[in-house]
């Protein structure tokens, strides 16, 4: 179907991770919104927590030191394995990007790759890039036009060899041209797309989209054509590192750093590396320890802004499986309480913090509404409606036909995840539901059970995207076989095709967000998953690193990160 994205045999998480996998970085000028704030004046949505300074105000050299959950399988971004937070934040250092994401939630041309990216026509709409003359790939190949003709034909869907991650966007593009030069491409689409300014985010080079073979599997170890400001110095996997070192090629303004090192590091022991100097920063997240811990060491202080990280509950309504039973599944919706997970967790953070109301928009953004009341929390609703079900209460637990009603709970083996799944047990124990829960390490996580389906409920979190309509629409799209997009609950909510259709041709921005609630209110309808808790957008950070912290709704941005003179 025109703008889905497709799944070959295995899926992946696209965009979605834990807070421990989200790494903060910074964007936009040095001297933007949120310089020199610090704890006890959180950033406001649209600001950052960075440290902001002059490039010239910082030491030239050293390294910064970024904990990540792992490393990852396929260095390719946009395949289907690859497309994982730590793939793309190390793409932000090391490939093209037509656009950044912008500070105020938007997005921003990125001049060192483009001089320019505009609408030259509206019918049929029509895109024409200008590359910077500059700009080349490590093995010395101009960066051109034909870098994005292999990106959409590698996207697009219409060969199913490749095994793109989405091609939501790429679907509707007719031709990717050659226009005054090799460094114009023409992007030609066959009907409007509003976000198309998050198309070529990142970008990859022809030689990976030449073959699907090359395509799917030519990243497996390494990247081995990159541009940006940093290149890869060196791949640790003993030792689980990535060191990037800044590109001797590197046409624009030379980044102060000398490396960016990402290391693999389980979050119990990020602030204990921290204080010892390992490492120079680490999300905190909704883990109360990690905030408590980081407001007592020298040297470091919490950096706070409101970013797209949430915390939700999946279903798994594939099937065969126990909530593929609309009625039922809207049951345990109401038998949980996102409030009082909002509170455990991010209360005593980021204090009144309200549970999340939506499905695709985080909490500030314009369009933002609050549709939670659809299937409100009602532990007595729930009750009533498991009675109607006939569920009946035998003691503690449920059972109908003398079974009872368990359902499989998994979390991830952090405090975070623990805390989750004990008042998920609670809350559910309440109305009459066994919970058997499991906590798994994050590396099995993924694999061992979210791609799999292997749960009938399992909490992780969200990021969200300045292209909402283009980002959640796998999320929400048809499983057909093992081709189920990032619906790892298997559930398709009848209409909701069609609005995202409309609202991907929606240019107009106000309509596009009503749409967006409509879209919303469907969700919370059908208990597609359950929105629990905004992230807290805090992180603990050396005092002595600029233009890097809490970074909001803005890219990483590691070339304008160093430390102060």
């Amino acid at each position: 179907m025109t703008g889905t994205s497709r799944r070959p045999t295995r899926a992946a998480w696209v965009a979605a991770a834990c807070a421990a996998a989200l790494l903060s970085g910074c964007s936009g000028t040095p001297d933007g919104p949120g310089a020199g704030a610090r704890r006890d004046a959180p950033a406001v949505r649209g600001e950052q927590q960075i440290n902001a300074r002059p490039v010239g105000d910082l030491r030239d050299g050293g390294d910064l030191r970024v904990p990540v959950d792992a490393l990852p399988t396929n260095y390719n971004p946009v395949q289907v394995n690859g497309a994982r937070v730590v793939t793309w934040q190390l793409a932000e250092a090391i490939l093209p990007s037509a656009f950044n994401e912008a500070p105020d939630g938007g997005h921003v041309l990125n001049k060192a790759f483009f001089t320019s990216a505009a609408l030259t026509s509206a019918s049929p709409q029509v895109i024409t890039y200008t590359i910077a003359d500059k700009a080349v790939w490590s093995n010395g190949r101009p960066l051109t036009w034909e870098d994005l003709r292999g990106q959409w034909q590698a996207l697009s869907g219409r060969d199913t060899a490749y095994e793109g991650y989405s091609n939501v966007g790429y679907a509707d593009i007719v031709s990717v041209q050659r226009g005054s030069s090799d460094k114009v491409a023409v992007v030609t689409l066959r009907r409007p797309f509003a976000e198309w300014q998050g198309l070529f985010r990142p970008l990859v080079p022809k030689e990976l989209t030449a073959k699907a073979s090359s395509f799917n599997r030519g990243w497996l170890e390494e990247p081995p054509i990159t541009s940006g400001p940093f290149a890869v110095e060196r791949i640790d996997r003993t030792g689980k590192t990535i060191t990037l070192k800044r590109n001797a090629s590197w046409w624009a303004r030379r980044p102060p750093l000398d490396r960016v090192v990402l290391r693999v590091l389980d979050p119990a022991a990020r602030a204990d590396e921290l204080a010892n100097r390992g490492i120079d920063l680490y999300p905190v997240g909704a883990d109360l320890d990690l905030f408590t811990r980081a407001r007592t060491m020298p040297g470091v202080e919490i950096r706070q802004a409101p970013e797209r990280l949430a915390g939700q509950l999946t279903f798994n309504g594939a099937e065969g499986a126990p909530l593929a039973d609309e009625p039922l599944r809207r049951a345990v919706a109401q038998a949980v309480d996102p409030k009082a997970i909002t509170d455990a967790l991010v209360g005593r953070i980021v204090p009144g913090a309200a549970p999340v109301g939506h499905h695709i928009l985080p909490p500030g953004d314009p369009g933002y509404r609050d549709n939670s009341a659809t299937l409100p929390f009602d532990a007595a609703a729930a009750g009533r409606q498991l009675d109607r079900l006939g569920w009946k209460k035998h003691g503690a637990y449920r059972e109908r036909a003398g079974k009872r009603l368990t359902l499989r709970l998994v979390g991830q083996a952090t405090p975070v995840g623990r805390t989750v799944t004990a008042l998920v047990t609670e809350q559910l124990r309440a109305v009459g539901i066994e919970a058997r829960t499991r906590t798994v390490p994050l590396e099995n996580f993924y694999d061992g059970y979210l791609l799999p389906g292997n749960f009938d409920l399992i909490a992780f979190e969200w990021t969200k995207s300045a292209s909402p309509f283009a980002h959640d629409r796998p999320v929400f799209q048809k499983p057909e076989g093992d081709d189920f997009g990032s619906n790892f609950g298997r559930i398709h909510v009848p209409g909701i095709d069609e609005l995202y259709d409309r609202g991907l041709a929606e240019l107009d921005a106000g309509k596009r967000r009503e749409i967006a609630n409509r879209i919303d209110v469907l969700a919370w309808k059908h208990a597609h998953h359950l929105p629990l808790y905004a992230g807290s957008g805090a992180y603990a950070v050396r005092a002595d690193l600029a233009n890097y912290g809490a970074r909001g709704l803005g890219s990483y941005g590691f070339e304008s990160a160093g430390f102060v003179k």
